[in-house]
């Protein structure tokens, strides 16, 4: 099994997640975020993406407890791919739809989702320097998005023992007219 299909298939489940947010603009928060992130399976049906291509929705929720003392209730969604055919691992943003009933709503929440546009494709490199492996068992890989004038640079690095991963973290560079912060985010079992 390859590095990004033993990662993907880690992935699956509930993760806590601890996450800080560093800002240079004095506008845009800094704090931390405490709560949990869960990937769960998208059937094959319910995803915009081609059979072959497994897929996991993101969903997170937690609190941001901003340096200024304010508390705000947060949460996001993205969908995670991976594609056995060529190898590839990716993060899309998610396009929610509406059921015909609130019934359908609630018994199959994941089936209201579908791919939307790429975030970014992760990727892994040959060395160190570029995204390699560690050699105490840590997988990095990178990935980029510009979201108009904002760069989103991708950092993750996941600490695999056993064909398992424990602990992974996720660091964003936001760079922009407006935006200037940093993101890190470490999940744990």
């Amino acid at each position: 099994m390859s590095t990004k299909a033993t990662i993907f298939k880690c992935l699956n489940g509930t993760w806590a997640l601890h996450r800080t947010l560093t800002s240079v603009i004095p506008s845009f928060p800094s704090g931390t975020f405490t709560g949990s992130a869960t990937f769960t399976p998208i059937p094959p049906s319910s995803s915009s993406s081609s059979e072959a291509k497994q897929t996991l929705l993101y969903t997170e929720t937690g609190e941001l407890i901003t340096t200024s003392g304010l508390t705000l209730r947060a949460n996001k969604k993205y969908i995670y791919t991976y594609s056995p055919t060529d190898d590839k691992l990716s993060v899309w943003f998610v396009k929610e739809s509406r059921g015909d009933s609130k019934k359908d709503n609630e018994n199959n929440a994941n089936n209201n989702v579908e791919i939307d546009y790429l975030f970014h494709e992760l990727v892994f490199g040959e060395s160190e320097g570029d995204g390699g492996v560690i050699a105490d068992g840590r997988w990095k890989a990178v990935g980029d998005h510009l979201c108009i004038k904002d760069n989103y640079s991708a950092r993750y690095e996941f600490e695999v023992g056993a064909g398992e991963v424990g602990r992974w973290v996720l660091r964003y560079d936001v760079k922009g007219p407006a935006k200037d912060y940093v993101s890190e985010t470490r999940f744990e079992r």
